[in-house]
């Protein structure tokens, strides 16, 4: 997939794409259906399939994956091209200029897909029925996906977001349709999990991550390729050292090596038992070890 700013994708041509718009954070399942829809599209006229986003939230919202995973899961959906731009690069721009200038200048876009509630040009002026109206004046196929409800409730990231701080992650995978993941080097720590016999990798999660519910997390550990059972603790380690920022600590079962530096995904299944602060180090090994038996029940079911 190409990946554009708006300002390196100008004098860009293409054969015209059919573009799906949205802020897409966390592709979830509401966002995958916009997308389809642009791939459909573009299958039907024989164009590329391209995405036009932010590159992260103009309302400051906590953000559920970074853009680089992002775009990657929006090009496993099939997208060719990703025009990223800045909030503050359109902020000024009327609705009608955003649809001119952006989607049939910068996109050449021949058909345009986004969501019941998108909102684009100053102010958020424009909503979905501008969308239409403001693409068929030139020239361009636009297509509305209607509300997206799962479980009871309208899909949403405010929604995944909420759930996440919960601790509710099967529920926020659902909504994802895929397991919620933070993929991120590893980095040195203190080897307090070695010193304890159960080995740990740690990740941090950027500052602009949704915040997660501290405590065990029964997860998977994909190495070049290869998912290994894995127990995980986000927080701040009370027992042992009581960080100030929140980190991902993974013990890997039933695997051996040396990861340091090397980029890891962690996937989110269950949810084992919250943070607490132990007695004393014996106590917290103790209770990691039942931590990690109740990891494998859980991949038994």
């Amino acid at each position: 997939m190409k990946i554009f700013t708006l300002a390196r994708a100008d004098g860009f041509q293409n054969a015209g794409t059919s573009v799906a718009l949205g802020m897409f954070d966390g592709v979830h399942m509401g966002h995958r259906r916009i997308i389809t829809a642009a791939k459909n599209k573009s299958t039907e006229l024989g164009i590329s399939t391209s995405v036009l986003l932010f590159s992260s939230s103009p309302h400051g919202a906590a953000e559920l994956l970074p853009l680089c995973d992002r775009l990657h899961e929006m090009e496993k959906l099939g997208v060719h091209f990703a025009y990223v731009y800045d909030f503050e690069e359109l902020r000024d721009k009327t609705p009608e200029a955003f649809v001119c200038e952006a989607i049939r200048d910068t996109v050449h876009a021949r058909a345009a897909f986004a969501g019941y509630n998108y909102h684009f040009g100053k102010a958020a002026a424009g909503d979905s029925d501008a969308l239409v109206r403001l693409c068929a004046e030139n020239g361009i196929a636009c297509g509305i996906t209607e509300r997206v409800e799962a479980l009871g409730d309208a899909v949403s990231s405010s929604r995944i977001r909420t759930l996440l701080a919960a601790g509710d992650i099967e529920t926020a995978n659902a909504l994802l349709t895929y397991p919620y993941y933070l993929r991120a080097p590893v980095l040195h720590g203190k080897a307090l999990g070695r010193q304890m016999g159960l080995p740990t990798i740690n990740q941090a999660f950027g500052a602009a991550r949704a915040p997660m519910a501290h405590g065990i997390y029964y997860t998977k550990t994909i190495i070049d390729g290869r998912a290994y059972l894995s127990v995980s603790n986000v927080g701040v380690r009370p027992t042992v050292e009581h960080t100030e920022s929140v980190n991902l600590e993974t013990h890997i079962l039933d695997f051996d090596g040396d990861l340091y530096g090397k980029t890891v995904t962690v996937e989110f299944y269950g949810k084992g038992r919250g943070e607490r602060q132990f007695a004393d180090v014996a106590e917290l090994q103790q209770e990691i070890a039942r931590d990690c038996e109740r990891a494998r029940q859980y991949f038994q079911k």
